[in-house]
Protein backbone atom coordinates (compact mmCIF):
# COMPACT_ATOMS: atom_id res chain seq x y z
CA UNK A 1 0.00 0.00 0.00
CA UNK A 2 2.50 2.69 1.02
CA UNK A 3 4.07 2.43 -2.70
CA UNK A 4 1.18 2.96 -4.00
CA UNK A 5 -0.22 6.14 -2.08
CA UNK A 6 3.69 7.44 -2.36
CA UNK A 7 3.06 7.62 -6.26
CA UNK A 8 -0.42 8.92 -6.04
CA UNK A 9 -1.91 12.54 -6.47
CA UNK A 10 -1.89 12.52 -2.17
CA UNK A 11 1.66 13.90 -2.46
CA UNK A 12 0.51 16.64 -4.85
CA UNK A 13 -0.44 18.52 -2.04
CA UNK A 14 3.38 19.45 -0.75
CA UNK A 15 4.74 20.34 -4.27
CA UNK A 16 1.61 21.78 -6.54
CA UNK A 17 1.84 25.47 -7.08
CA UNK A 18 -0.54 26.70 -4.38
CA UNK A 19 -2.96 28.64 -6.30
CA UNK A 20 -3.61 25.30 -8.10
CA UNK A 21 -3.95 23.12 -5.50
CA UNK A 22 -6.70 25.28 -3.97
CA UNK A 23 -8.61 25.87 -7.60
CA UNK A 24 -8.27 21.96 -7.75
CA UNK A 25 -9.60 21.32 -4.23
CA UNK A 26 -11.77 24.16 -3.57
CA UNK A 27 -13.52 24.32 -6.56
CA UNK A 28 -15.03 21.08 -6.46
CA UNK A 29 -15.58 21.27 -2.96
CA UNK A 30 -17.54 24.53 -3.24
CA UNK A 31 -19.37 23.25 -5.72
CA UNK A 32 -20.61 20.21 -3.73
CA UNK A 33 -21.16 22.37 -1.01
CA UNK A 34 -23.54 24.83 -2.98
CA UNK A 35 -25.27 21.45 -4.13
CA UNK A 36 -25.46 20.19 -0.68
CA UNK A 37 -26.88 23.83 0.33
CA UNK A 38 -29.90 22.80 -2.79
CA UNK A 39 -31.47 20.23 -0.17
CA UNK A 40 -33.12 22.41 1.84
CA UNK A 41 -33.36 25.51 0.03
CA UNK A 42 -35.18 23.13 -2.81
CA UNK A 43 -37.42 21.66 -0.13
CA UNK A 44 -38.80 25.54 1.25
CA UNK A 45 -38.87 26.96 -2.64
CA UNK A 46 -41.23 23.71 -3.90
CA UNK A 47 -43.10 23.89 -0.22
CA UNK A 48 -43.08 27.43 -0.70
CA UNK A 49 -45.16 27.11 -4.22
CA UNK A 50 -46.96 23.93 -3.46
CA UNK A 51 -48.16 24.51 0.25
CA UNK A 52 -47.68 27.72 1.55
CA UNK A 53 -45.80 29.62 4.38
CA UNK A 54 -47.38 27.47 7.10
CA UNK A 55 -44.97 24.91 5.14
CA UNK A 56 -42.35 26.63 5.39
CA UNK A 57 -42.77 27.60 8.79
CA UNK A 58 -43.02 23.74 9.80
CA UNK A 59 -39.74 23.03 8.02
CA UNK A 60 -37.54 26.14 9.62
CA UNK A 61 -38.87 24.15 12.59
CA UNK A 62 -37.49 21.29 11.91
CA UNK A 63 -34.12 22.97 10.96
CA UNK A 64 -32.27 22.98 14.80
CA UNK A 65 -32.84 18.87 14.41
CA UNK A 66 -31.36 18.41 10.58
CA UNK A 67 -28.42 21.02 11.69
CA UNK A 68 -27.69 19.13 15.08
CA UNK A 69 -27.58 15.40 12.90
CA UNK A 70 -25.81 17.32 10.43
CA UNK A 71 -23.33 18.32 13.24
CA UNK A 72 -22.65 14.69 14.55
CA UNK A 73 -21.51 14.44 10.95
CA UNK A 74 -18.92 17.11 10.87
CA UNK A 75 -17.74 15.91 14.01
CA UNK A 76 -16.47 12.72 12.95
CA UNK A 77 -16.20 13.49 9.14
CA UNK A 78 -14.20 16.44 9.70
CA UNK A 79 -12.21 15.10 12.78
CA UNK A 80 -11.39 11.82 11.58
CA UNK A 81 -10.22 13.60 8.14
CA UNK A 82 -8.24 16.25 9.80
CA UNK A 83 -6.25 13.13 11.43
CA UNK A 84 -6.23 11.82 8.58
CA UNK A 85 -4.51 14.79 6.14
CA UNK A 86 -2.22 14.91 9.24
CA UNK A 87 -0.93 11.64 9.02
CA UNK A 88 -0.41 11.11 5.28
CA UNK A 89 1.49 14.53 5.66
CA UNK A 90 3.45 12.31 7.72
CA UNK A 91 3.24 9.25 5.27
CA UNK A 92 1.79 6.61 8.10
CA UNK A 93 -0.40 4.98 5.90
CA UNK A 94 -1.84 2.48 8.67
CA UNK A 95 -3.09 4.67 10.94
CA UNK A 96 -4.42 7.10 7.72
CA UNK A 97 -6.29 3.50 6.97
CA UNK A 98 -7.27 3.17 10.86
CA UNK A 99 -8.53 6.48 11.05
CA UNK A 100 -10.67 6.00 8.04
CA UNK A 101 -12.82 3.21 8.64
CA UNK A 102 -13.13 4.30 12.69
CA UNK A 103 -14.89 7.31 10.78
CA UNK A 104 -16.97 5.08 8.86
CA UNK A 105 -17.89 3.21 11.78
CA UNK A 106 -18.83 6.25 14.11
CA UNK A 107 -21.10 7.93 11.39
CA UNK A 108 -23.08 4.98 11.60
CA UNK A 109 -23.06 4.83 15.28
CA UNK A 110 -24.27 8.72 15.07
CA UNK A 111 -26.87 8.14 12.85
CA UNK A 112 -28.63 5.56 15.00
CA UNK A 113 -28.23 7.50 18.07
CA UNK A 114 -30.04 10.46 16.33
CA UNK A 115 -32.86 8.43 14.70
CA UNK A 116 -33.60 6.72 18.31
CA UNK A 117 -33.10 10.07 20.43
CA UNK A 118 -34.98 12.20 17.67
CA UNK A 119 -38.23 9.90 17.31
CA UNK A 120 -38.22 9.74 21.18
CA UNK A 121 -38.58 13.66 21.94
CA UNK A 122 -39.28 15.01 18.58
CA UNK A 123 -42.63 16.53 19.58
CA UNK A 124 -41.81 18.08 22.74
CA UNK A 125 -38.64 19.21 21.35
CA UNK A 126 -40.31 20.96 18.05
CA UNK A 127 -42.71 22.75 20.92
CA UNK A 128 -39.68 24.18 22.67
CA UNK A 129 -39.04 25.57 19.12
CA UNK A 130 -41.78 27.27 18.75
CA UNK A 131 -43.89 25.41 17.05
CA UNK A 132 -47.79 26.43 17.30
CA UNK A 133 -51.02 24.29 16.85
CA UNK A 134 -50.87 25.06 13.45
CA UNK A 135 -47.21 24.92 12.93
CA UNK A 136 -46.45 21.24 14.77
CA UNK A 137 -48.35 18.84 12.16
CA UNK A 138 -46.45 20.20 9.36
CA UNK A 139 -43.44 20.07 11.47
CA UNK A 140 -44.10 16.96 12.93
CA UNK A 141 -44.84 15.20 9.78
CA UNK A 142 -41.84 16.50 7.70
CA UNK A 143 -39.50 15.62 10.44
CA UNK A 144 -40.40 11.52 11.31
CA UNK A 145 -39.52 11.07 7.51
CA UNK A 146 -36.31 13.03 7.71
CA UNK A 147 -35.42 10.45 10.66
CA UNK A 148 -36.15 7.61 8.66
CA UNK A 149 -32.80 8.65 6.36
CA UNK A 150 -30.60 9.82 9.12
CA UNK A 151 -27.85 7.36 7.91
CA UNK A 152 -27.56 8.76 4.34
CA UNK A 153 -27.48 12.63 5.96
CA UNK A 154 -24.37 11.21 7.90
CA UNK A 155 -22.42 8.85 5.27
CA UNK A 156 -23.02 11.27 2.55
CA UNK A 157 -20.70 14.22 3.80
CA UNK A 158 -18.97 12.67 6.41
CA UNK A 159 -17.28 9.78 3.72
CA UNK A 160 -17.12 12.50 0.96
CA UNK A 161 -14.26 14.86 3.34
CA UNK A 162 -12.09 11.56 2.50
CA UNK A 163 -12.65 11.49 -0.97
CA UNK A 164 -11.12 14.68 -1.51
CA UNK A 165 -8.11 13.85 0.86
CA UNK A 166 -6.99 11.56 -1.30
CA UNK A 167 -6.31 13.58 -3.93
CA UNK A 168 -9.58 13.41 -5.78
CA UNK A 169 -11.80 16.05 -5.15
CA UNK A 170 -13.72 16.05 -8.63
CA UNK A 171 -15.18 12.85 -7.37
CA UNK A 172 -16.31 13.94 -3.96
CA UNK A 173 -18.37 16.86 -5.95
CA UNK A 174 -19.52 14.67 -8.68
CA UNK A 175 -21.10 12.81 -5.98
CA UNK A 176 -22.58 14.98 -4.10
CA UNK A 177 -24.21 16.79 -7.21
CA UNK A 178 -26.02 13.45 -8.07
CA UNK A 179 -27.37 13.32 -4.45
CA UNK A 180 -28.65 17.07 -4.92
CA UNK A 181 -29.91 16.50 -8.14
CA UNK A 182 -32.22 13.84 -7.87
CA UNK A 183 -33.75 16.34 -5.00
CA UNK A 184 -34.27 18.59 -7.33
CA UNK A 185 -36.28 16.12 -9.43
CA UNK A 186 -37.87 14.38 -6.52
CA UNK A 187 -39.52 17.27 -4.99
CA UNK A 188 -40.67 18.62 -8.21
CA UNK A 189 -42.13 14.95 -8.67
CA UNK A 190 -43.58 14.50 -5.43
CA UNK A 191 -44.64 18.05 -4.46
CA UNK A 192 -46.04 19.64 -7.60
CA UNK A 193 -46.84 16.18 -9.68
CA UNK A 194 -48.19 14.19 -6.92
CA UNK A 195 -49.19 16.82 -4.63
CA UNK A 196 -48.18 14.88 -1.41
CA UNK A 197 -47.31 18.20 0.06
CA UNK A 198 -44.65 18.34 2.66
CA UNK A 199 -44.53 14.66 2.97
CA UNK A 200 -43.69 14.86 -0.53
CA UNK A 201 -40.52 17.30 0.01
CA UNK A 202 -39.78 14.72 3.10
CA UNK A 203 -39.54 11.96 0.87
CA UNK A 204 -37.52 13.46 -1.69
CA UNK A 205 -34.89 14.36 0.69
CA UNK A 206 -34.29 10.93 2.00
CA UNK A 207 -34.46 9.12 -1.05
CA UNK A 208 -31.74 11.88 -2.97
CA UNK A 209 -29.71 11.21 0.19
CA UNK A 210 -29.92 7.57 -0.42
CA UNK A 211 -28.95 7.90 -4.05
CA UNK A 212 -26.23 9.83 -3.30
CA UNK A 213 -24.71 7.78 -0.82
CA UNK A 214 -24.76 4.98 -2.92
CA UNK A 215 -22.31 6.39 -4.94
CA UNK A 216 -20.01 7.78 -2.32
CA UNK A 217 -19.63 4.33 -1.19
CA UNK A 218 -18.83 2.76 -4.29
CA UNK A 219 -15.68 5.27 -4.58
CA UNK A 220 -14.30 2.88 -1.36
CA UNK A 221 -14.99 -0.25 -2.87
CA UNK A 222 -13.09 0.46 -6.26
CA UNK A 223 -9.72 -1.59 -7.13
CA UNK A 224 -7.65 1.66 -7.80
CA UNK A 225 -8.84 3.34 -4.04
CA UNK A 226 -5.35 4.12 -2.11
CA UNK A 227 -7.07 3.20 1.51
CA UNK A 228 -9.94 1.27 1.41
CA UNK A 229 -12.94 -0.29 3.91
CA UNK A 230 -11.08 -2.85 6.42
CA UNK A 231 -12.64 -4.58 8.44
CA UNK A 232 -10.10 -5.10 11.24
CA UNK A 233 -9.62 -1.52 11.26
CA UNK A 234 -12.82 -0.68 11.68
CA UNK A 235 -13.09 -2.06 15.54
CA UNK A 236 -13.30 0.86 17.38
CA UNK A 237 -10.61 2.33 19.94
CA UNK A 238 -10.30 4.80 22.59
CA UNK A 239 -7.61 6.36 21.58
CA UNK A 240 -8.63 6.88 17.87
CA UNK A 241 -11.94 7.93 18.97
CA UNK A 242 -10.94 10.41 21.29
CA UNK A 243 -8.77 12.20 19.19
CA UNK A 244 -11.13 12.60 16.19
CA UNK A 245 -13.82 13.78 18.52
CA UNK A 246 -11.22 16.25 19.95
CA UNK A 247 -10.38 17.45 16.14
CA UNK A 248 -13.43 17.10 15.08
CA UNK A 249 -15.63 19.06 17.89
CA UNK A 250 -14.33 22.48 17.19
CA UNK A 251 -15.65 23.28 13.49
CA UNK A 252 -18.92 21.25 14.62
CA UNK A 253 -19.55 23.77 17.35
CA UNK A 254 -20.46 25.73 14.42
CA UNK A 255 -23.15 23.92 13.87
CA UNK A 256 -24.31 22.46 17.16
CA UNK A 257 -24.79 25.74 18.52
CA UNK A 258 -26.24 26.92 15.27
CA UNK A 259 -28.86 23.88 16.35
CA UNK A 260 -29.16 25.47 19.74
CA UNK A 261 -29.12 29.02 18.16
CA UNK A 262 -32.01 27.99 15.60
CA UNK A 263 -34.08 27.33 19.15
CA UNK A 264 -33.48 29.89 20.91
CA UNK A 265 -33.96 31.54 17.34
CA UNK A 266 -37.05 30.33 16.67
CA UNK A 267 -38.91 30.92 20.25
CA UNK A 268 -37.43 34.49 19.65
CA UNK A 269 -39.10 34.83 16.33
CA UNK A 270 -42.84 33.29 17.29
CA UNK A 271 -42.35 35.79 20.99
CA UNK A 272 -41.36 39.21 19.44
CA UNK A 273 -42.94 38.30 16.12
CA UNK A 274 -46.28 38.26 18.27
CA UNK A 275 -45.74 41.35 19.59
CA UNK A 276 -44.15 43.40 16.83
CA UNK A 277 -45.07 45.66 14.42
CA UNK A 278 -44.23 45.69 10.36
CA UNK A 279 -46.08 49.01 8.67
CA UNK A 280 -48.50 48.98 11.28
CA UNK A 281 -49.82 45.32 11.53
CA UNK A 282 -48.78 42.66 13.84
CA UNK A 283 -46.39 40.34 12.05
CA UNK A 284 -47.21 37.30 13.76
CA UNK A 285 -44.93 34.49 15.43
CA UNK A 286 -46.06 32.02 12.43
CA UNK A 287 -45.08 34.85 9.80
CA UNK A 288 -41.57 35.35 11.04
CA UNK A 289 -40.44 31.92 11.27
CA UNK A 290 -41.54 31.89 7.58
CA UNK A 291 -39.67 34.39 6.91
CA UNK A 292 -36.60 33.99 8.90
CA UNK A 293 -36.99 30.40 6.74
CA UNK A 294 -36.59 31.91 3.50
CA UNK A 295 -33.82 34.60 4.72
CA UNK A 296 -31.69 31.53 6.23
CA UNK A 297 -32.23 30.25 3.00
CA UNK A 298 -30.42 32.77 0.99
CA UNK A 299 -27.76 33.13 3.69
CA UNK A 300 -27.07 29.31 3.02
CA UNK A 301 -26.62 30.37 -0.37
CA UNK A 302 -23.74 32.56 -0.21
CA UNK A 303 -21.98 31.30 2.75
CA UNK A 304 -21.92 27.50 1.49
CA UNK A 305 -19.51 28.44 -1.35
CA UNK A 306 -17.55 29.88 1.36
CA UNK A 307 -17.66 26.91 3.72
CA UNK A 308 -16.66 24.67 0.47
CA UNK A 309 -13.69 26.85 0.00
CA UNK A 310 -13.13 26.44 3.44
CA UNK A 311 -12.93 22.41 3.36
CA UNK A 312 -11.37 22.57 0.19
CA UNK A 313 -7.81 24.09 1.72
CA UNK A 314 -8.64 21.88 4.78
CA UNK A 315 -6.09 19.27 3.22
CA UNK A 316 -3.82 21.38 1.63
CA UNK A 317 -3.30 23.31 5.35
CA UNK A 318 -3.24 19.73 7.17
CA UNK A 319 -0.54 18.08 4.37
CA UNK A 320 1.79 20.96 4.39
CA UNK A 321 2.06 21.64 8.32
CA UNK A 322 2.13 17.59 8.68
CA UNK A 323 5.00 18.00 6.66
CA UNK A 324 6.97 21.25 7.83
CA UNK A 325 5.78 23.48 5.34
CA UNK A 326 5.32 25.98 6.61
CA UNK A 327 5.64 29.21 3.46
CA UNK A 328 3.01 26.98 1.71
CA UNK A 329 0.39 27.42 4.79
CA UNK A 330 0.71 30.97 4.89
CA UNK A 331 0.44 31.10 1.48
CA UNK A 332 -2.81 28.81 1.27
CA UNK A 333 -4.28 31.46 4.30
CA UNK A 334 -3.45 34.17 2.36
CA UNK A 335 -5.18 33.06 -0.37
CA UNK A 336 -7.74 31.81 1.48
CA UNK A 337 -8.58 35.03 3.31
CA UNK A 338 -8.68 37.26 0.53
CA UNK A 339 -10.69 35.07 -2.04
CA UNK A 340 -13.41 33.78 0.46
CA UNK A 341 -13.90 37.89 1.54
CA UNK A 342 -13.99 38.86 -1.95
CA UNK A 343 -16.91 36.55 -2.57
CA UNK A 344 -18.77 37.64 -0.23
CA UNK A 345 -18.58 41.03 0.02
CA UNK A 346 -19.82 40.85 -3.80
CA UNK A 347 -22.64 39.06 -2.15
CA UNK A 348 -23.67 41.64 0.43
CA UNK A 349 -23.90 44.41 -2.03
CA UNK A 350 -26.45 42.53 -4.46
CA UNK A 351 -28.27 41.25 -2.09
CA UNK A 352 -28.64 45.15 0.24
CA UNK A 353 -29.08 46.17 -3.42
CA UNK A 354 -31.89 43.60 -5.01
CA UNK A 355 -33.11 41.35 -2.20
CA UNK A 356 -36.33 41.22 -3.06
CA UNK A 357 -35.41 39.58 -6.29
CA UNK A 358 -34.20 36.38 -4.20
CA UNK A 359 -37.02 35.98 -1.69
CA UNK A 360 -39.54 36.47 -4.39
CA UNK A 361 -39.46 32.96 -5.38
CA UNK A 362 -39.99 31.21 -1.89
CA UNK A 363 -42.82 33.94 -1.18
CA UNK A 364 -44.95 32.77 -3.63
CA UNK A 365 -47.00 35.98 -4.08
CA UNK A 366 -47.58 36.67 -0.69
CA UNK A 367 -46.81 40.54 -0.72
CA UNK A 368 -46.47 40.31 2.74
CA UNK A 369 -44.64 37.55 3.54
CA UNK A 370 -42.29 39.17 0.94
CA UNK A 371 -41.94 42.44 2.12
CA UNK A 372 -40.79 41.17 6.01
CA UNK A 373 -38.51 38.78 4.64
CA UNK A 374 -37.14 41.49 2.92
CA UNK A 375 -36.55 43.72 5.57
CA UNK A 376 -35.16 41.43 8.02
CA UNK A 377 -32.47 40.06 5.61
CA UNK A 378 -30.87 43.53 4.67
CA UNK A 379 -30.74 43.43 9.19
CA UNK A 380 -29.58 39.84 9.11
CA UNK A 381 -26.97 40.13 6.98
CA UNK A 382 -25.63 44.01 7.37
CA UNK A 383 -22.03 42.13 8.18
CA UNK A 384 -22.28 39.35 6.52
CA UNK A 385 -19.01 39.96 4.99
CA UNK A 386 -17.35 39.48 8.03
CA UNK A 387 -18.04 35.88 8.39
CA UNK A 388 -15.40 33.97 6.18
CA UNK A 389 -12.86 35.84 7.85
CA UNK A 390 -14.07 34.03 11.41
CA UNK A 391 -14.89 31.04 9.34
CA UNK A 392 -11.06 30.95 7.69
CA UNK A 393 -9.44 31.20 11.33
CA UNK A 394 -11.23 28.75 12.86
CA UNK A 395 -10.43 26.63 10.15
CA UNK A 396 -6.80 27.56 9.99
CA UNK A 397 -6.27 25.88 13.61
CA UNK A 398 -8.28 23.29 12.65
CA UNK A 399 -6.14 22.00 9.69
CA UNK A 400 -3.31 22.77 11.87
CA UNK A 401 -4.66 20.14 14.69
CA UNK A 402 -4.85 22.90 17.52
CA UNK A 403 -8.58 22.13 18.58
CA UNK A 404 -8.79 23.83 21.53
CA UNK A 405 -8.60 27.23 19.58
CA UNK A 406 -10.63 26.36 16.67
CA UNK A 407 -12.92 25.22 19.23
CA UNK A 408 -12.93 28.87 21.33
CA UNK A 409 -13.58 30.50 17.81
CA UNK A 410 -16.27 28.81 16.25
CA UNK A 411 -17.86 28.97 19.77
CA UNK A 412 -17.57 32.70 20.12
CA UNK A 413 -19.56 33.14 17.41
CA UNK A 414 -22.72 31.74 18.44
CA UNK A 415 -22.63 31.26 21.88
CA UNK A 416 -19.68 33.60 23.78
CA UNK A 417 -21.47 36.66 21.49
CA UNK A 418 -24.78 36.15 19.43
CA UNK A 419 -26.61 33.95 22.33
CA UNK A 420 -26.58 36.82 24.62
CA UNK A 421 -27.12 40.09 22.41
CA UNK A 422 -30.19 37.04 21.20
CA UNK A 423 -31.56 37.72 24.36
CA UNK A 424 -30.87 41.03 25.19
CA UNK A 425 -31.50 43.15 22.29
CA UNK A 426 -35.22 41.42 21.28
CA UNK A 427 -35.75 43.17 24.46
CA UNK A 428 -35.51 46.58 23.84
CA UNK A 429 -35.83 46.68 19.76
CA UNK A 430 -38.39 43.48 19.45
CA UNK A 431 -38.01 41.68 16.29
CA UNK A 432 -35.71 44.04 15.07
CA UNK A 433 -33.06 43.25 17.94
CA UNK A 434 -33.32 39.52 16.92
CA UNK A 435 -32.24 40.10 13.37
CA UNK A 436 -29.56 42.53 14.37
CA UNK A 437 -28.09 40.05 17.29
CA UNK A 438 -26.09 38.33 14.23
CA UNK A 439 -24.00 41.07 12.83
CA UNK A 440 -22.52 42.16 16.07
CA UNK A 441 -21.65 38.54 16.88
CA UNK A 442 -19.97 38.40 13.16
CA UNK A 443 -17.77 41.29 13.33
CA UNK A 444 -16.45 40.35 17.25
CA UNK A 445 -15.81 37.08 15.73
CA UNK A 446 -13.77 37.61 13.10
CA UNK A 447 -11.78 40.48 14.66
CA UNK A 448 -10.73 38.19 17.42
CA UNK A 449 -9.82 34.90 14.69
CA UNK A 450 -7.87 37.58 12.56
CA UNK A 451 -5.64 38.36 15.51
CA UNK A 452 -5.15 34.70 16.83
CA UNK A 453 -4.15 33.65 13.45
CA UNK A 454 -1.71 36.78 12.82
CA UNK A 455 0.32 35.61 16.12
CA UNK A 456 0.14 32.11 15.22
CA UNK A 457 1.81 33.19 12.04
CA UNK A 458 4.56 34.87 13.42
CA UNK A 459 5.20 31.37 15.44
CA UNK A 460 5.58 29.37 12.77
CA UNK A 461 9.58 28.71 11.20
CA UNK A 462 10.35 30.47 7.98
CA UNK A 463 12.08 28.92 5.43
Amino acid sequence: MTGALQNSKINTLGTASIGKLILQFSVPAIISMCVEALYNIVDRYFVGQGVGYLGIGGITICFPIVLFISAMSMIIGVGSNTLFAIRLGEKKYTQASIIMNHGFMLLVVMAVAAFILGETFMTPLLRIFGASDELLPYANTYMRIILCGALFQTITPGMNHFIRSMGHPKTAMFRVMIGAGSNVILDWLFIMVFHWGIEGAAWATILSQFIGSIFVMQFFLKKDTPIKFCRRHMRLKFPYVRKIFILGLPPSIMQICGSLMNAILAWSLTTYGNTSTFKGEIVGGDMAISAFGIMNSIVTMVLFPVLGFVHGMQPIIGYNYGAKLFNRVRKTMKIALLYSTSFVLLAYIILQWKCEIFVAPFAAGDVRLLEISSWGLRIFMAAMFMIPLAMTSGNFFQGTGKAGRSLFLNACRQIILFIPLLLIFPHFLGLKGVFIAQPIADTGAAILGLTMVWREMRKLPRQ
